[in-house]
């Protein structure tokens, strides 16, 4: 697994302490792991024709109601999903919905033709804890 190597191992979603910063325009989500943020455009643009591989891939976002929906492809193949590697035709679509003050709902649909036969969903809650301080977090000599 890529994280095993001091690489991002998880292309998409929040995972340890997580922070969102929004403005009009975009949201940048700032994690404690490597790379450490993420855009989302939120300015109506789409996505490149040929987006340049990465590991979070290219994001753009829009409201649907009280749902933010983030869409994401141009992925590169050298992240992993849980226990299985992806490939550059990865698509996500998130959606973040605050249920009340303290809560947030997330799911995420993962499609990628090259590794699953179908698409698969995964489901959360995620605790909203705003007073909550990112943390660095470094990885040494190939260990966190």
């Amino acid at each position: 697994m890529p994280s095993a190597r001091c690489l991002p191992g998880h292309p998409t979603g929040p995972r340890g302490w997580t922070k969102f910063v929004q403005t009009p325009e975009l949201l940048v989500v700032l994690m404690e792991e490597v790379p450490g943020f993420r855009q989302v455009f939120l300015d109506g643009r789409r996505h490149p024709q040929n987006p340049n591989p990465s590991w979070l891939g290219h994001s753009v976002g829009w409201w649907e109601g009280d749902t933010l929906v983030v869409d994401t492809v141009g992925y590169n193949d050298r992240g992993w999903l849980n226990m299985f590697p992806v490939s550059e035709k990865l698509h996500v679509t998130e959606r973040f919905t605050r249920s009340e003050y303290s809560l947030m709902a997330y799911t995420a649909v993962f499609d990628d033709p090259e590794v699953f036969e179908s698409p698969w969903t995964h489901k959360r809650m995620l605790d909203v804890a705003p007073q909550e301080e990112i943390m660095e977090t470094v990885c040494e000599n190939n260990k966190w």
